[in-house]
């Protein structure tokens, strides 16, 4: 909203908040039903109000004044508008229990439904492991809390909801089932999270005590750290081996801080971001006594999981960033400035805008997110600060691993929109980015990968325009050193997004160094393969100008005896090479040929009863022809080999184990890469992820199929429901004729709904194949990194294991290629592990049975986190 009560935003200019409510999800106007029935654009006007109330005094009373009027007629559409806005416009929670609030006068029966839809709602979200139940949860637990400040319910009644939830997390700890504790970490957290708004209130209550004292015991029997695989960052040089990183332990710090301050003076709980209700309204308006209503009872369902895998797909960690000083993001804590809680209230509201107005994605104009993260209620009395805030919390939100909460490309172009809108937001942004590249050689794998992404994308739509002379001393550095190795991905990046020449025109000379190579074929892996076909390779170049149709090639290599001599792998080698080679022109061009050979490469590929089928050999020679010479073609071409069904993930599996068993035949790195793809480059990582990530999408899409089928059948029993109660009504009153017609209808509808619902059952039916062919594609896939990879890694998981280096920046030592193999199979392995499911990962478990203790611990940590299990005490 536009109120002035909800404080400055960050740009400290004047606010543009936009809330037409377009971007929320599932709000829509409802009409019909039982009881009085109102129009719809009666409703629309009531949702307007509601979605438009700013905070200000004149307002709440004018709209609590109006709302009165048509309750408790329209106490249900009410009801289901305030709980609405409460979830998708979580900055003005106070605002809408103090409209609320303003009721329990008058329309006591609308609050009590308030009340009751409030913790229904909340049983449900609390029941799903959603994303979107998740935030939910946490959103509506924080509305609770909010409740006995104006007084709709007592401090007791609040605290027990709360301390429903801790009890929840207590239970699980105390039963031990596997996979327990992502999710009882995650109910004390949204207990914790409600507390900013309402610590100072809640504290009277004698429960209060009672439930922090449930939280620190709750903190004593969990494990610190229980995903260490998910840190961006290895703990500063000069810790302790043993340092964790603890999410919880933070939260549970902040809150606990300002509690024992708050035991003294009540006004410790104050947060900047959130200003008092009692300062939106306050005298005889707001009369509590003899209102305050009982909510029932919070029951919070157990659940159970097959393994920590699944746990903590399920429950990952809080994101989080802290790479500036703690000085430049909230202050030292002192009196009269910033206290604990001002910066977690703050990325609480940029992680709620994220997911509340996500749905608005469209690109044609400053997005709605990007928007509201513009007017943001954060503190006016230090701007600068709050940019640098909200830059960080960004980049966390974007880095989280195993995987963000939305789109990568989504967090993209708020950042871009936030350059464009706030002038001081790039600097801002642009010294987190420096920050966090001074810190490069602590920074996890994966997470470099995304931020290269990120800027790639981010310059290419602004001119590629980028200080790179500040980063000109990477020059001087080794090909493998973290910050050259940084810099050379962007810029691999950059050529994919934008022409070569302009790429290298951006750059300083002194950094043409890093660019790639001229985009080609790789001449040395076409003259390998030549020198080993027996001269097969030059007939098939031939044969392909020639356009000779698949049939008459395999009848060539079966009269020449070409295949005798080169085997079916060797053949579909050298015809998988020549078939890219002649349709190097373009992506058309190699569908084009791969799709005229189809049938030979399938008949020399395939599985028989002598032999095994060799389809990684195509993965080999579509990697190969390309690697090391081209910023994005091996990935590509691998691609298009999924797509037609040529190869399938599986394939792939089996091409990466042979390709780190035999290192000497898929080349050494990015620059020297001249004998196929190895385990350790971009090429690798981007083909491994596309293999499990290309059955991911055909799931989700099943699943969207068979989503769209059950919302049709739940339209046409709706429907069915209306016209019953429509001949039900009519006969009542004697209009036999309408009866008669209400049933014919609801009987077409009834065989419309037979019809969907066997729709409906045909589409569940391959979500549940497609859910199988995922968890075989990711399981075999770890699998085969864990079998090739474990046995080479020790002295790099040792080293790994130990303290960080002092030197991560400018000065530090070069990564060794071990040390990348193993960060890049961690990264494989905690991005995959959603997906693999509890008989793969109990295989993964094994194989690390046989594997050094440091190795299967990394890689265990990797794979089910602290909470599943530990190479060390698996081994012992």
């Amino acid at each position: 909203s536009r109120a002035a009560t909800m404080g400055g935003d960050f740009r400290g200019g004047k606010r543009h908040r936009r809330e037409d409510g377009s971007h929320m999800r599932v709000f829509k106007p409802t009409v019909g039903g039982t009881g009085p029935m109102a129009g719809s654009r009666e409703l629309e006007e009531m949702r307007e109000a509601i979605i438009h109330c700013d905070g200000s005094p004149e307002m709440m009373k004018h709209l609590s004044g109006l709302l009165a009027q048509d309750l408790p007629a329209l106490n249900e559409p009410a009801c289901k508008f305030v709980l609405e806005c409460v979830q998708n416009l979580p900055v003005k929670t106070p605002v809408y229990a103090t409209l609320v609030a303003m009721l329990n006068h008058g329309c006591g029966e609308f609050v009590e439904e308030v009340v009751r839809a409030t913790c229904e709602l909340l049983e449900t979200s609390l029941a799903s492991a959603s994303l979107d139940d998740r935030i939910r949860a946490r959103l509506l637990l924080r509305f609770v809390a909010v409740w006995p400040i104006v007084g709709i319910v007592s401090e007791s009644a609040a605290v027990d909801i709360l301390d429903a939830v801790v009890c929840a997390a207590l239970d699980a700890a105390e039963k031990g089932e596997p996979g327990w504790q992502p999710r009882a970490d995650y109910l004390a957290y949204i207990a914790l999270a409600a507390l900013p708004w309402a610590g100072g209130t809640l504290q009277k209550a004698k429960e209060f005590d009672r439930m922090m004292d449930s939280i620190e015991d709750y903190l004593r029997k969990r494990r610190q750290g229980p995903d260490p695989a998910a840190m961006l960052f290895a703990p500063p040089a000069g810790s302790a081996a043993d340092t964790v990183d603890d999410w919880l332990e933070e939260c549970w710090g902040r809150v606990n801080e300002v509690r024992k301050a708050g035991a003294q003076d009540e006004a410790s709980w104050t947060v900047k971001s959130i200003p008092p209700v009692t300062d939106v309204v306050t005298g005889d308006e707001f009369e509590y006594a003899g209102h305050k209503h009982t909510p029932p009872p919070l029951k919070v369902v157990e659940m159970t999981f097959s393994g920590a895998a699944e746990a903590l797909a399920a429950y990952p960690v809080r994101p989080r960033l802290r790479i500036l000083p703690q000085e430049q993001t909230e202050g030292l804590w002192d009196a009269g400035d910033w206290g604990p809680l001002e910066r977690f209230v703050a990325e609480e509201y940029i992680a709620d805008t994220l997911w509340a107005f996500e749905p608005g994605f469209r690109r044609d104009t400053t997005i709605p997110a990007a928007d509201q993260m513009g007017t943001l209620p954060l503190p006016a009395d230090h701007p600068e600060r709050c940019q640098f805030l909200v830059a960080e919390t960004l980049f966390g939100e974007m880095l989280a691993l195993p995987r963000p909460a939305h789109e990568a490309v989504f967090y993209h172009i708020v950042i871009q929109d936030l350059c464009k809108a706030i002038p001081s937001f790039p600097k801002m942004m642009a010294k987190v980015v420096a920050h966090m590249f001074r810190q490069i050689g602590r920074m996890e794998f994966e997470a470099r990968e995304r931020l290269a992404d990120w800027m790639a994308h981010h310059l290419s739509c602004f001119e590629l325009a980028w200080p790179w002379q500040s980063w000109a001393h990477v020059a001087d550095q080794a090909s493998n050193h973290p910050q050259r190795t940084f810099c050379s991905s962007v810029v691999r990046r950059l050529c994919r997004l934008s022409y070569y020449d302009r790429v290298k025109e951006s750059i300083p000379d002194e950094l043409h160094c890093i660019m790639p190579n001229t985009p080609a074929l790789n001449p040395d892996y076409i003259l390998e393969t030549l020198n080993g076909s027996s001269g097969a390779l030059r007939d098939l170049q031939a044969f392909m100008k020639e356009k000779k149709p698949a049939a008459e090639v395999m009848e060539w290599l079966k009269t020449s005896g070409k295949l005798d001599v080169l085997g079916r792998a060797g053949a579909a080698k050298v015809l998988t090479v020549a078939a890219l080679q002649h349709g190097q022109k373009c992506i058309t061009h190699h569908n084009v040929l791969l799709k005229r050979y189809e049938g030979a490469l399938t008949e020399l590929t395939q599985e028989t009863s002598e032999e095994e089928g060799c389809a990684d050999v195509m993965v080999a020679a579509a990697a190969g022809i390309w690697a090391g010479t081209h910023p994005h073609m091996a990935v590509t071409a691998v691609s298009r080999l999924l797509e037609l069904g040529l190869v399938k993930p599986a394939d792939v599996a089996r091409w990466l184990e042979s390709s780190i068993s035999d290192e000497a035949a898929a080349g050494t790195n990015e620059d020297g890469a001249s004998r196929g793809v190895a385990w350790g480059t971009a090429d690798a990582w981007d083909i491994a992820c596309l293999a499990v990530e290309t059955v991911a999408a055909d799931r989700e899409d099943r699943e969207w199929k068979a989503s769209a089928a059950r919302r049709k059948v739940e339209a046409a029993e709706a429907q069915a429901a209306r016209a019953t109660a429509d001949a039900d009504r009519a006969a009542s009153q004697g209009r036999h004729v309408d009866a008669g017609r209400a049933k014919e209808a609801a009987g077409r509808i009834e065989g419309k709904i037979a019809r969907l619902r066997a729709e409906l059952d045909d589409a569940s039916l391959p979500v549940e194949h497609a859910g199988a062919q995922l968890a075989d594609a990711a399981g075999a896939l770890c699998l085969a990194l864990v079998k090739a990879l474990a046995p080479k890694l020790a002295d790099a998981a040792a080293d790994a294991a130990g303290p960080t280096p002092a030197e991560v920046g400018a000065d530090a030592a070069p990564e060794r290629r071990d040390a990348r193999a193993l960060a890049m199979c961690v990264a494989a392995l905690r991005r995959f592990r959603s997906y693999v499911g509890a008989e793969h990962e109990g295989k993964v478990r094994e194989a690390l049975g046989e594997a050094p203790g440091e190795v299967a611990t990394a890689l265990g940590d990797a794979m089910s986190g602290r909470v599943g299990f530990s190479g060390a005490a698996m081994i012992e």
